[in-house]
């Protein structure tokens, strides 16, 4: 029997406008099963959907990164995994001089912090409807002693976008962080105990969840570890067939309400 949801948001739970589905929102509404929505994004970026879905409880943020609990507009941090300062310091900086054009966001616990505005952050601002914080980086982790849970980088050119993560990989993949891809062009660096998995893993025994007794939603490379620490799991239509390896079931693609479809269709009977 199946006591526990969790889902990823961008790909999976919302359709490629960022949006939620009126029937997402019926089924979701209607389902008896606690549902923890786990994502790449902040608290803050999760906040539009978690009211349009009317859902309180524990939720993560920042690919496992942060679990927080809301109950109505109050957001309680229950763990949290933040970057080192001074590796965040040194990352951001020496991306911005390798990659002038790359997007950056660096995400402490209240802000979304960018140094450049460009297409790719003004269409991001306009689907998770929050505001960033235009900073200058150097000036940012001089002035403040914020927590840094998380930085992205953003390249929608294929080639460059290649030549980044090569960067990242050869350059940080001995410090403590964990380097993952979540959406086209998107680089996530977190702390190295900040995944998915463990997110869930946390909320399992916070909730005494059997592991078995749980189904993960997701379609990105970053949704792996999640699905592989579930009971049962769902991946996407849209996801690739990397992330379709990991399936214990193939559901329709986020642009079909896949979550919904497998809500109303297939958790009664696994």
């Amino acid at each position: 029997m199946i006591k526990h949801l969790f889902s990823d948001l961008d790909g999976t739970l919302l359709n490629n406008n960022g949006e939620l589905s009126d029937y997402t929102k019926k089924i979701i509404g209607e389902c008896n099963i606690p549902l923890t929505l786990v994502s790449a994004r902040s608290p803050q970026k999760m906040e539009s959907i978690l009211n349009d879905l009317g859902v309180g409880g524990i939720h993560i943020a920042f690919n496992g990164a942060m679990v927080f609990k809301k109950e109505n507009t109050k957001f309680t941090i229950l763990n949290k995994e933040i970057l080192n300062r001074e590796l965040a310091r040194k990352l951001v900086l020496d991306i911005r001089s390798k990659f002038p054009k790359v997007g950056i966001s660096l995400y402490d616990t209240n802000n979304w912090n960018v140094d450049v505005i460009n297409k790719v952050i003004e269409r991001e601002k306009k689907v998770v409807k929050v505001n960033y914080n235009l900073v200058n980086f150097n000036q940012y982790f001089n002035e403040n002693l914020k927590e840094v849970y998380k930085v992205s980088f953003i390249e929608e050119d294929i080639e460059v976008f290649k030549k980044l993560v090569n960067y990242v990989e050869v350059n940080y993949s001995d410090e403590k962080i964990t380097i993952q891809k979540s959406l086209s062009g998107y680089l996530e660096i977190t702390h190295v105990n900040a995944k998915k998995s463990l997110g869930i893993e946390y909320v399992m025994k916070l909730k005494n969840i059997d592991r078995e007794s749980t189904v993960a939603f997701g379609d990105g490379e970053n949704d792996i570890s999640m699905l592989q620490s579930a009971g049962y799991s769902i991946v996407m239509g849209n996801a690739s067939d990397k992330v379709k390896e990991h399936a214990d079931l193939i559901t329709k693609s986020n642009n079909e309400d896949g979550v919904a479809y497998a809500i109303k269709t297939i958790i009664d009977k696994i």
